[in-house]
C-alpha cells in the first residue's frame, strides 16, 4: 500500500460530509480542453480513488473557483480536476495544494478541438456559427472551417484558451507542466512529483478524416500569443 493510501485510509469507507477541503487538498490539476485531461483523470482514479477527486466541469462550481471563491467539498478530496482557471486565492483555501497543468501545441490543439465541437457539439452556437457559414460543407472543406474557425471574432475564445486560463496565474507559477506532445514521458515525470505511479490511459481520443497540412506556418502565426505564452513547455 502506497504512503498516500496509508495516510488516507481506505477511501471505499470516506466520509460524504462536505468540508472547505483546506486541509485535505493536495492537488489543483487545471485541465485546459482537448490537453487529455480525460485521461489524466483516469489516471488519478487507479492512483487515488474515485472519491479523493472533485470533478470540476460544473459551471456554476467553475466560475466560483475561477474566481477565487471556495466551494464545498467531500471530506478527504484531494484533487481539484477540471475546466477551472488558476487564481491567486486558490492557495489561501487549499495551502497544502499544488498546481498542475498540461499543455499542447496549440495549432494540434485547436484542430482536436475543432473535430470534438462539429463531431459531438451541434447544440453550442459556436457551432451554429459554423453551420451557417459552411451548411452542409463542413467536412468537405474542413482547412477553410479550420480558418474561419481561428479568425472569427465570436470563435476566438475557444482557441486561444491560454491567454485566459493563464491571465491571473503565469504559466512560471504552476508547480508542474506536463506536454500532451510528451505524454507518456511527462506522466512519469508526473508520478514522481505526485508520488504515486498514474498509469497511462488514452480516452476521448478522435480520428479525423482529414489531417493538418505539413505547413502549418500560416495556422501558428494565427495563434502567435497563445505559442508566446507555451512555448517553452512544449
Amino acid at each position: 500500500m502506497s504512503g498516500f493510501k496509508r495516510f488516507f485510509g481506505d477511501i471505499r469507507n470516506q466520509s460524504y460530509i462536505h468540508t472547505n477541503g483546506k486541509n485535505s487538498v493536495l492537488w489543483l490539476s487545471h485541465h485546459i480542453p482537448k490537453t487529455a485531461g480525460t485521461s489524466l483523470r483516469e489516471g488519478y482514479v487507479g492512483a487515488f480513488g474515485q472519491r479523493s477527486i472533485k470533478n470540476m466541469y460544473s459551471p456554476d462550481e467553475v466560475r466560483v473557483v475561477s474566481n477565487g471563491g471556495a466551494i464545498s467539498l467531500p471530506a478527504k478530496t484531494v484533487i481539484l480536476h477540471g475546466h477551472f482557471r488558476a487564481h491567486p486565492d486558490q492557495l489561501q483555501f487549499y495551502p497544502n495544494a499544488k498546481r498542475i497543468v498540461w499543455v499542447r501545441d496549440p495549432v494540434e490543439r485547436a484542430w482536436s478541438l475543432l473535430g470534438h465541437l462539429l463531431a459531438v457539439q451541434q447544440f453550442k452556437k459556436e457551432y451554429k456559427i459554423i453551420y451557417k457559414e459552411f451548411d452542409g460543407r463542413i467536412e468537405q472543406n474542413k482547412l477553410e472551417v479550420f480558418k474561419f474557425f481561428l479568425t472569427h471574432p465570436q470563435l476566438k475564445k475557444m482557441n486561444r484558451p491560454y491567454r485566459y486560463h493563464f491571465s491571473a496565474v503565469p504559466i512560471s507559477d504552476f508547480h508542474f507542466i506536463g506536454s500532451t506532445n510528451n505524454y507518456a514521458q511527462d506522466l512519469l515525470k508526473l508520478s514522481d512529483f505526485m508520488g504515486t505511479e498514474i498509469n497511462l490511459f488514452q480516452k476521448n481520443i478522435r480520428v479525423s478524416s482529414q489531417s493538418l497540412p505539413k505547413n502549418r506556418g500560416p495556422y501558428e502565426s494565427m495563434l502567435k500569443e497563445e505559442y508566446d505564452i507555451v512555448a517553452n513547455y512544449l
